[in-house]
């Protein structure tokens, strides 16, 4: 089974395609990696060098591919970070060029915006592509809360506004929404939780908060989820093991004191992870 994913990569850490590619793999699948974005490092460092990778390069990479005879091949397309809008116009046009050999492939699109601590983090031509053009092309979409806010407009304070958001978004396109990274507290301390809505109902995860430095945890969760809906699971058990195996390579990260996710070290989570948690019916 094979996917192809186009989105971010760097040198040194783990985000974009330099997060998603190897949970993938290790859950056995053929990665085809796109990069919208060669970087030393992301961008929370206190420096980082490189280059957005020119649309010519990106397509000629998926020219490349098809002439292989790979399109009907292809299992799921994913993307993330995008760096222009022309990239986004790339993904697009990928997008139907693969659905066009078989279009039962399913696009999961990581609308990478902002979140709750750095707010929009794009340029603003690029988060309003994504919001008013690409989230209509997907089948999965997988915004964190403050996105979800962004593509919606609606102010999330409850799980209820969650729901009415989400369907919000089922309306413009994208049957599957995947919400990650909702705060909440359990006693005294403080929680996250993941929701998914599809025809299938709306579940939640919730999981302790644990405070990482690592960025590309969103990143690596959807590349958990994907890989997990597509060897089979129903989108609830799909979440549930996504958030376990996040779960448990964060608890290792945070042990280690890691500036970056030990994608690397922690791979048993992959297969066996240290934790996991129900998927709760929520709707």
């Amino acid at each position: 089974m094979s996917i192809l994913s186009i989105q971010s990569s760097v040198a040194v850490g783990h985000v974009g395609n330099s997060a998603a590619v190897f949970p993938m793999q290790r859950l056995g699948f053929e990665v085809w990696a796109v990069p919208t974005v060669l970087f030393s490092n992301h961008p929370g460092y206190e420096s980082h060098h490189g280059a957005t990778v020119p649309v010519k390069t990106m397509r000629a990479m998926v020219d490349g591919i098809e002439q292989l005879d790979h399109f009907a091949q292809c299992d799921a397309i994913l993307s993330g970070y995008l760096g222009s809008v022309a990239t986004g116009k790339f993904v697009i046009e990928s997008v139907e060029r693969v659905k066009a050999e078989n279009k039962s492939t399913p696009y999961m699109c990581d609308p990478v915006i902002g979140d709750m601590t750095r707010r929009v983090y794009v340029e603003n031509d690029i988060a309003e592509f994504v919001r008013d053009e690409l989230i209509t092309h997907a089948d999965i979409l997988a915004p964190n809360m403050f996105e979800l806010e962004y593509l919606t407009g609606r102010k999330q304070e409850s799980l209820t506004d969650t729901l009415f958001a989400a369907d919000a978004l089922r309306a413009r396109g994208p049957k599957t929404i995947l919400v990650t990274s909702l705060q909440g507290r359990k006693g005294h301390k403080p929680t996250l939780s993941n929701v998914i809505v599809s025809d299938n109902g709306a579940w939640r995860v919730t999981v302790p908060q644990i405070p990482i430095r690592a960025k590309g945890t969103g990143d690596t969760f959807a590349a958990l989820f994907l890989a997990h809906f597509l060897r089979g699971e129903k989108p609830e058990n799909a979440l549930m093991l996504a958030t376990s195996t996040l779960y448990g390579i964060i608890d290792d990260t945070a042990r280690h004191d890691g500036d970056e996710l030990r994608l690397i070290d922690a791979q048993a989570e992959y297969l066996n992870p240290s934790f996991y948690f129900d998927a709760v019916r929520i709707g």
